[in-house]
């Protein structure tokens, strides 16, 4: 728990903090968007819409093994194409990207506007789902609870994907 979290108007100064080591290298937060490696999330998915991905180095480890090498991370952003709250505390959304296996979901950000609403439970609805989950995803990391359609999603991968692998899914079921 961070104090951004116990007391949430602290993050109209703060940015909310950052796990360094599951990001990528040389990646910065400000109070509503997140810099990697100069690039800044927010204008990237205005330049080139949603979802989009950029790939960066990933963030040496505290205690480098010898010989280690950097391999290639992601960060990827969505849009929040519908909002539904079917009970007091619980947040459901659908995305308009799907969730790659390899995304950090603990470390997902709000990008784009500044909130101070309290953090709520949410919840990804991806329609296409199946298993024991269902078509639900719960992100273990809450978010705002006055989150809207049109907000941005940014979150980081531990692997290098590509755009079609956040976009293929929902693709097929648009067709």
């Amino acid at each position: 728990m961070t104090l951004t979290t116990i007391l949430p108007t602290l993050r109209a100064t703060l940015p909310d903090p950052v796990d360094p080591f599951l990001w990528p290298a040389h990646t910065e937060t400000t109070t509503e968007d997140v810099v990697v490696a100069a690039v800044s999330m927010l204008r990237l998915a205005a330049l080139t819409g949603t979802p989009c991905v950029h790939t960066a180095d990933q963030a040496p480890p505290r205690y480098r093994p010898r010989g280690w090498t950097p391999r290639a991370v992601s960060v990827a952003v969505a849009s929040v194409v519908r909002v539904s709250r079917p009970r007091p505390g619980v947040v459901l959304l659908e995305l308009d990207a799907a969730l790659p296996s390899c995304a950090v979901l603990d470390q997902v950000r709000l990008i784009g506007r500044v909130s101070t609403a309290p953090a709520t439970r949410t919840h990804v609805v991806n329609p296409l789902a199946t298993g024991v989950d269902g078509p639900f995803h719960r992100l273990p990391a809450p978010l705002p609870s006055d989150v809207r359609e049109g907000d941005l999603l940014c979150f980081p991968c531990v692997a290098a994907i590509r755009h079609r692998d956040v976009v293929e899914a929902v693709r097929a079921a648009l067709d």
